[in-house]
């Protein structure tokens, strides 16, 4: 009898440690939006002027500062696994050599869980007309992090013609 109440014993305090430790907070995630904007590096040139002449080589060509505008949807956090991660800060540095635009986030972890060696996150990004142009996923390498720290610079990157980016819970594909 000891035996089976030793066993029984065992088992549910097993059965609590790896059920009972969920990272994941119980209140669902709260939705927000934020705008941020860019410089394209091309630009744009002015067009020639409509009374200037054809054969004249000192037709006047300006360039003019293109300012593109990015919108983020952010959940409060985000799972993967059972690791919790938020993010905190989003930089947008376009080059104008590279096809997309390059950005980098900052994520918080406020759980880490049984795929401690990594938290992704996923996005999609969609153009003016509702099309999504880029759907894929950033990485924050978990070694050596502990629940608290920030994952700084994690890279991703979208599309020119993308005006708005939606964050979401990375899922696997089987």
């Amino acid at each position: 009898m000891k035996k089976i109440i030793s066993i029984l014993l065992v088992v549910t305090f097993a059965t609590l440690c790896l059920f009972g430790c969920s990272n994941i907070p119980d209140e669902p995630p709260v939705t927000s939006v934020e705008k941020y904007t860019y410089v394209n590096p091309n630009g744009m040139t002015v067009p020639v002027a409509e009374n200037a002449k054809p054969d004249d080589p000192e037709q006047p060509v300006r360039y003019v500062e293109t300012i593109n505008e990015v919108e983020f949807v952010f959940s409060s956090y985000h799972v993967y696994g059972n690791s919790v991660g938020a993010i905190t800060d989003i930089e947008i540095i376009d080059d104008g050599f590279s096809l997309n635009v390059n950005a980098y986030a900052d994520i918080r972890m406020d759980g880490i869980g049984s795929r401690g060696n990594g938290m992704k996150i996923g996005y999609t990004a969609y153009d003016k007309d509702g099309q999504v142009v880029r759907e894929s996923h950033m990485l924050a390498l978990l070694d050596g992090v502990k629940e608290g720290d920030i994952c700084e610079e994690r890279r991703f990157d979208f599309p020119r013609e993308a005006v708005k980016v939606v964050f979401h819970d990375y899922v696997e594909e089987n």
